[in-house]
């Protein structure tokens, strides 16, 4: 436990980190326009993510029939992804965004089931009925006054987008450095973004921002992702992506206590029992997806015939 200790305590980081970005990032667009902010902020960290690619010794160097899937990882996993998160982020709660964004694991199952690359247990299947009825109890569908706003709609497309990130990058991450990899998504990901995001800059300039989304920006643009992804692969190569995968849970969590004293939010107590449904079946479909139901009863019922 102790030589793990450094590890759980790098992931606690990491996860408070993540959770404290979905809340200033909140702050930061309810003063300026969404997609100035986020143009402005990978504008600054395709600079950054080249140098990590030089400090790192990695090399720019990608296959041609891997181009495609390149830029498909670029779109999902930051230029086509930033566009719903953050103008959903503008449009709803962060404990909303940061509860809908974990659904991500969901719609990669379905995915890697749909292509056809992965068998999925039924433990799985049922984790993510209840993670998905807990969705629908945060949403209000059973307090008789459902609330889903288009905030939320655009986060779960997110969510989507997201988990086509995840299931494109695990077929390229096999072939080249991760620092090189995600260098180069991130720089297709600000060419997408930037079309929209210049207009905005020249509508909402950085010139009339207030302090504090300054203080957010720098927050933004060197946190959530230089000083945090290297913690959580390091985690996953000492403990198991399965338990690391664990954390991620604690984001939305993170995410809705920072926001009272921050955002002076308010939880009714759909939300919060939502919310626990939501992340318990999440858990299921994470700790106990190795495991068939239908296998358990046939060898139960094997052991009582004995």
């Amino acid at each position: 436990m102790e030589k793990r200790l450094p590890t759980y305590l790098g992931l606690l980081y990491v996860v408070f980190v993540w959770g404290l970005n979905t809340v200033l990032v909140k702050i930061a667009v309810s003063h300026v326009n969404a997609l100035a902010f986020t143009a402005l902020r990978f504008s600054t960290m395709a600079p950054l993510a080249l140098l990590w690619v030089r400090l790192s010794g990695a090399r720019l160097n990608f296959e041609r029939r891997d181009w495609l899937l390149l830029l498909a990882s670029g779109a999902c996993g930051f230029g086509i992804y930033q566009y719903f998160w953050v103008i959903g982020l503008a449009h709803t709660t962060a404990f909303a965004s940061a509860l809908l964004g974990s659904s991500t694991p969901i719609f990669t199952m379905l995915y890697l089931v749909a292509l056809g690359w992965e068998r999925v247990r039924s433990t799985r299947w049922i984790g993510a009925g209840i993670a998905l009825l807990g969705i629908a109890v945060f949403e209000g569908a059973f307090a008789g006054h459902v609330t889903f706003r288009i905030g939320d709609a655009l986060t779960m497309l997110a969510a989507m987008t997201f988990a086509g990130f995840n299931v494109i990058s695990a077929r390229l991450a096999p072939r080249y450095h991760p620092v090189a990899l995600l260098a180069a998504t991130l720089l297709i990901g600000t060419a997408m973004i930037l079309p929209a995001g210049i207009p905005a800059l020249f509508a909402d300039p950085p010139t009339l921002w207030p302090p504090v989304v300054w203080e957010v920006f720098a927050f933004a643009v060197v946190f959530p992702i230089v000083l945090t992804y290297p913690v959580w692969s390091t985690g996953i190569a000492r403990i198991g992506a399965a338990r690391v995968a664990l954390f991620s849970f604690l984001v939305p969590i993170v995410s809705g206590a920072l926001s009272i004293p921050m955002l002076h939010a308010r939880f009714q107590t759909h939300q919060l029992l939502g919310a626990a449904i939501s992340l318990i079946g999440l858990a299921v479909a994470t700790l106990l997806g190795h495991l068939s139901v239908t296998e358990a009863w046939a060898q139960r019922a094997g052991d009582i015939e004995h």
